[in-house]
């Protein structure tokens, strides 16, 4: 485990992009505990020791606490020990994602294991837990919330919501769900019992070893898919939560096993790989990735995972997003990469989609309706903050919905090129391959068109602003090309090597235009400028021969001599980086020192921080200040070099 004396936030209950709740303080008492979005949803712990309460989560001056002597962190882990001269206490907060089962990855269960060690084996504890209704509303108007038990032969659960509810009645980025039912639940012979105090659920059991409760929570309804409301995939097996939660306590022993499995395995190769940094930070990062995602299936029945862009517009389903947290997902379940791109191409290939590059989003969380990235607002398109989003994806042709100027043609277009082919040389799934052939084909010749000098316009980094002749996303371009093409000489495509063919001549090219001395520039006409260029990674992963090894190394000393006390700027504009993007050229170099100097930043960010929210991939490298976004999918990224492990160094792949 990775063991923490401070980090920006601590995961506690994961399970959904509306329903992610953290500890943004040093010790689990400072505060009380927030939604990802940063609204206070107090979750508060006391421990009764022979009549002495003592608190151990949440904010409540009238109460002591217990000292807090230790915080670990892993994969499928948080677990904090507290202390006095009665007891010691151990609470542990568990999600069993396990990647290898997709039912498992939807359910929206947490496991709140405590165990007690006594000083003195005749005393008596109580463990007391508040749950605020602030859990299952965001409504600006509180609404009232019921609440009810149910006692089965198994199981003691209750449950608590909305007295009116509304599925799916609102969009939008940083707010909470506002619909849905907040469960707890123990087996019978944990003795829990509940009562409601004001606007606060409680439970309470006595503890004389070890209790593993469960908290879940559900949407009822996950995704407006297209028109058509979907479930989470759960629902498949279990008919109700009351049925996934008993399910679930009869299974604890068996969760929290493969929890530690998981864990265990990602620790020890991310230590091989890039010693104990690389194991904090995707200790930090695999919940995160996951949980900003829903996982459904379409009326296709084919399997669906959405992201949403939490802190940057609540869009579903973002390309750009998708893009960077791929790594995770290409390492262990590769059917979620194709989750991830199905909506896209569905979209794609509507007719209110008029242009031959790819999309940037197909809706605002969670909502699957149609792109809201660059509404022509001249017609009057706008969305309010909580909107329900319109049917954009219904309209015929030639409504102009979209600004093209506001586009990220290349962008978007090599990146579902780059996931639909790297996807397809590691699980050789001809069947999805071959669906999008037609679609990937015109996209493919754009990047031909256009791709060796890219006109004004974004990328990823939006943020940053339209940029002409950047040679980052020439870079993508040239990449894409030759990893389709890659693809295309699996099937025996007459436009194989015509791709890789002009892949190779646009990759001299590039080297002449970029190069400035020993670095390469922000943009072809930008004599001393620079920048990070991450798209260069899928030359070395798959062995596409477009740069040597020469140039990736001397790409990676520039970056070292550029770093700041957190990490190397993303280009040479501004001090702000990207975690993800530094991950992906540290990545580049086969120096494992000079890997490790320049990801240590990223860990020494989440410790110094002051900016006390979820893993933020955004952030100034000078004063490690948040710039905006957290709680985003696209720490997935932190995988690449267990990717580049498993591709290249033990020679798994099927290429």
């Amino acid at each position: 485990m990775a063991v923490i004396n401070r980090v920006a936030s601590v995961p506690l209950i994961l399970s959904d992009p509306y329903f992610s709740i953290w500890s943004p303080a040093d010790h689990l008492y400072d505060i009380d505990t927030q939604s990802w979005t940063g609204k206070e949803i107090p979750i508060r712990g006391y421990i009764t020791v022979d009549q002495q309460v003592f608190r151990f989560m949440g904010k409540d001056e009238k109460i002591p606490t217990i000292e807090q002597t230790n915080l670990d962190i892993s994969p499928t882990r948080t677990t904090y020990q507290f202390e006095n001269d009665l007891v010691t206490l151990e609470l542990t907060f568990a999600v069993n994602l396990d990647l290898s089962n997709l039912v498992k990855i939807s359910e929206p269960i947490t496991m709140i294991q405590t165990k007690i060690s006594k000083k003195n084996p005749a005393s008596i504890v109580q463990i007391d837990w508040q749950f605020s209704d602030e859990i299952c509303q965001d409504s600006p108007m509180k609404e009232t919330i019921n609440w009810q038990k149910l006692h089965t032969e198994i199981s003691d659960i209750v449950w608590m919501g909305k007295s009116q509810q509304t599925p799916l009645n609102s969009t939008g980025d940083l707010i909470d769900i506002d619909w849905g039912y907040f469960y707890i639940a123990a087996q019978k012979s944990v003795k829990m019992a509940y009562y409601r105090n004001g606007k606060m659920l409680e439970a309470s059991y006595v503890l004389d070893d070890e209790v593993t409760f469960l908290v879940g929570y559900d949407d009822i309804h996950a995704i407006n898919y297209f028109g058509t409301p979907c479930n989470a995939l759960w629902k498949e097996k279990h008919l109700t939560m009351y049925n996934l939660l008993e399910n679930y306590l009869n299974e604890i022993p068996k969760n929290l096993e493969n929890c530690q499995k998981i864990d265990q395995e990602i620790q020890k190769n991310a230590i091989r790989v890039g010693g104990e940094t690389l194991e904090f930070l995707t200790s930090l990062s695999y919940r995160q990735s996951i949980c900003a995602h829903k996982l459904i299936r379409n009326p296709e029945g084919e399997i669906i995972f959405l992201s949403k862009e939490c802190s940057s517009n609540g869009c579903i389903g973002t390309v750009d997003i998708s893009y960077p947290s791929m790594p995770l997902y290409l390492l262990y379940q590769p059917e979620l990469v194709k989750g991830m791109m199905r909506p896209v191409y569905h979209f794609a290939n509507l007719p209110v989609w008029e242009y031959d590059f790819a999309p940037h989003d197909v809706g605002r969380y969670p909502y699957v309706t149609g792109q809201v990235y660059s509404l022509n607002e001249v017609d009057n398109i706008q969305i309010g903050r909580r909107d329900t989003i319109f049917d954009y994806y219904a309209l015929p042709a030639g409504q102009k919905v979209y600004l093209e100027e506001h586009q990220m043609p290349i962008e978007e277009s090599g990146n579902m090129l780059i996931m639909n082919a790297a996807t397809f040389l590691i699980d050789q799934d001809e069947v999805f391959f071959t669906q999008h052939l037609t679609t990937n084909l015109k996209w493919a010749d754009y990047l031909l068109a256009f791709g060796q000098d890219p006109q004004n316009q974004l990328c990823t980094d939006d943020f940053a602003g339209h940029l002409a002749h950047n040679a980052n996303l020439a870079l993508k371009a040239i990449n894409a090309l030759a990893l389709f093409g890659k693809a295309l000489v699996e099937i025996s495509h007459e436009k194989a090597s015509i791709y890789q063919g002009a892949a190779k001549e646009m990759a001299q090219v590039w080297l002449q235009m970029a190069n400035s001395g020993e670095k390469t520039k922000l943009a072809f006409d930008q004599e001393d400028s620079w920048s990070l260029k991450y798209n260069m990674i899928w030359d070395q992963l798959f062995e596409l021969n477009l740069f040597n090894q020469e140039t990736r190394e001397q790409e990676v000393d520039h970056y070292l001599a550029q770093i700041n006390d957190y990490g190397t700027p993303l280009d040479s504009r501004k001090t702000y980086t990207k975690a993800d993007w530094i991950m992906w050229t540290a990545t580049l170099s086969e120096d494992k020192e000079k890997f490790e100097t320049m990801i240590a930043p990223i860990k020494k960010y989440l410790e110094e921080s002051n900016s006390r929210v979820p893993f933020s991939d955004w952030y100034d490298t000078v004063t490690a200040d948040v710039m905006n976004f957290k709680n985003r999918t696209v720490v997935g990224a932190i995988f690449m070099p267990l990717l580049k492990e498993q591709l290249l160094l033990e020679g798994r792949k099927n290429v």
